[in-house]
């Protein structure tokens, strides 16, 4: 696939990274020669200095024979423009980033679907929703749900006190319907079979009917907490739209947000109704424990700066905050930030990455979610008419390795599928699969598809 990404910041750097990766032909365009330098030295692929703006740029970059465009600067309008430019050239799919709360909330008609750009992504509102999902599940270290919200998928981590410490998978209570179809150990992603044995620190990947996913959650002895206190570190366009989701939610969480930057405080209060608003350094041991952050039952820090956002985190938890919540921008350190004992980790070029991918993946892709540093998939897809699997039993289909059909949405009912489950048309799959099996995957369920 030939695509051309406008803007070479952390965004664009990731998804160029990622799809180079993939074997995808890149074509970055970026209007700082310092960021195009970077991106030289780095990546496979192929730079133009210039604006996406500019036709003569955008035919320099082989925008006539491009299969997609991606607009990530940090200019709304230009991202719009160089899209609706793409489209005129025969580009058939077109991403834009937009910021802007005014051109996403357009009242009475979708402003992308209006300007005919295939999809509007807006980094921090994603990352408020991914993390607001996390305090609404406070047992989980990360929560995705599918099939119209039927279907939920959650990361939990054992530890000494686990009833399934040293059980094996298929020695686990199965009374209720579900899926483990991950476990993530010592930093490595593995697809589990019947035989692995759970150790302490394990992170376990889960997927259920969400109507049953406490259930499962109780039998495997997990079990949630309510959150009714939350401190949000940050107060810029994601602290924001985070705290008016939790103004919204029910029932009512009471929300501190504290900015470091007077003016940005002051818009900040002026935007939410019911949120304590404070003025100060997060960073400042003291500030935080005059605020009695320590009796927050979640902390979450989402400042521009991830080593900010890292020390609060880590000094929350010494005040004694039942959980923490840290983004991260930079993908390459979140290994590390993972074994210092945070609780959970937003990386906002991920939650991108995956929307995007949606476009990438070939056959009825409905969603794509990256999952893990190793950059597993969990793909939901519809079975096409005439492909090879179809007919077949679970147990019978020669899925690749590292790869597991984790649930199926047949008709208006979620199914969690046994190896006796048979395969029909227009079956609406949620499959984990690892990188190396992502691709033989997309071929067993496309019309003519061979493995």
């Amino acid at each position: 696939m030939n695509v051309i990404i406008i803007g070479a910041g952390k965004v664009g750097f990731s998804m160029a990274q990622l799809l180079s990766d993939e074997g995808n032909d890149v074509v970055i365009i970026e209007q700082s020669q310092e960021r195009l330098q970077l991106v030289e030295d780095a990546l496979d692929v192929q730079v133009i200095f210039g604006s996406g703006s500019s036709t003569s740029v955008l035919e320099e970059a082989g925008v006539r024979s491009a299969d997609m465009l991606i607009a990530v600067t940090e200019y709304d309008e230009l991202n719009m423009i160089a899209c609706l430019l793409a489209k005129k050239y025969g580009v058939k799919t077109t991403v834009a980033r937009v910021r802007n709360p005014e051109y996403l909330e357009v009242k009475g008609f979708s402003l992308n679907e209006t300007l005919g750009i295939d999809l509007f992504i807006n980094p921090e509102r994603v990352t408020a929703k991914e993390i607001y999902k996390i305090i609404k599940n406070p047992e989980a270290l990360s929560v995705e749900y599918y099939a119209n919200g039927k279907v939920q998928l959650i990361e939990l981590e054992i530890d000494e006190d686990s009833p399934i410490k040293g059980k094996k998978l298929k020695e686990l209570d199965s009374s209720i319907p579900y899926n483990i179809v991950a476990i993530v150990r010592d930093r490595k992603m593995l697809v589990p079979s019947g035989d692995d044995v759970f150790r302490v620190e394990d992170r376990i990947n889960i997927i259920a009917r969400t109507a049953e996913m406490p259930e499962v959650e109780k039998a495997l002895g997990f079990h949630s907490r309510k959150v009714e206190h939350v401190t949000i570190l940050g107060g810029g366009r994601t602290g924001c739209y985070l705290a008016q989701m939790l103004e919204a939610s029910r029932p009512l969480i009471e929300v501190k947000v504290i900015e470091k930057e007077l003016s940005r405080a002051r818009q900040i209060a002026q935007k939410l109704k019911h949120s304590l608003v404070i003025h100060g350094d997060g960073g400042d041991y003291e500030i935080l424990e005059e605020e009695n952050i320590g009796h927050s039952d979640m902390f979450v820090a989402v400042t521009d700066d991830d080593k900010v956002n890292l020390l609060c985190c880590l000094i929350a938890q010494n005040l004694g905050v039942k959980k923490t919540a840290c983004q991260i921008k930079r993908t390459d350190v979140m290994p590390l930030v993972e074994q210092i004992g945070i609780d959970a980790i937003v990386s906002p070029r991920m939650i991108t990455a995956g929307a995007i991918l949606k476009y990438i993946r070939s056959g009825d892709i409905i969603s794509v979610t990256l999952v893990g540093e190793e950059r597993a998939e969990m793909l939901e897809l519809l079975v096409q008419p005439g492909a090879v699997a179809i007919g077949k039993k679970l147990k019978n289909l020669d899925t690749p390795s590292g790869s597991v059909i984790g649930a199926v949405m047949r008709e208006d009912r979620a199914i969690i599928p046994d190896g006796n489950f048979i395969i029909n048309p227009h079956d609406q799959l949620m499959i984990f699969a690892l990188p190396k099996s992502i691709h033989k995957i997309e071929k067993l369920f496309l019309n003519g598809g061979r493995k």
